[in-house]
């Protein structure tokens, strides 16, 4: 009987192992701590802006929020939507925005996850190839 017990205990362990659901491993909270607007190599963007920013990401939906100051002005970003990741291509859809122009819009990306660390590069043409502007960001996971 005890045999029987702990079998069935090893086997029901086993079914609910396999069937519940992957996560993705963008799935969390990450913290902006490098932003380039360009290029890889642009740190024009790092010595003249005092910012922060985290991005958190859902099973559907990611959400960021942050605040910048440049000299004498400063800002709030906010906003979120749904995204899609298929391997490395990524893509937004943005459905809240404090510049009400983004909204609406859609956003593809390459990712890489190296570790805690992310890489996003965005500004992509329709064949998922890098435009000559491209921006960088990078973000490490919170805990």
């Amino acid at each position: 009987m005890k045999k029987i017990l702990f079998l069935s205990l090893i086997i029901s362990s086993i079914i609910v192992s396999c069937t519940q659901e992957k996560k993705s491993p963008i799935e969390g909270t990450w913290k902006l701590i490098l932003g380039n607007p360009k290029l890889d190599d642009d740190t024009s963007f790092q010595t003249m802006v005092k910012w922060g920013q985290i991005k958190t990401w859902s099973k559907e939906y990611f959400t960021f929020v942050g605040h910048y100051d440049q000299d004498t002005i400063s800002f709030d970003v906010f906003g979120g939507g749904t995204y899609t990741l298929n391997g490395d291509k990524y893509e937004e859809h943005v459905i809240y925005h404090n510049d009400k122009s983004y909204i609406g819009t859609k956003y593809k990306c390459i990712l890489e996850i190296r570790n805690d660390t992310l890489f996003q590069k965005c500004r992509m043409d329709n064949n998922w190839k890098l435009q000559e502007d491209y921006g960088t960001e990078k973000y490490i996971r919170l805990k």
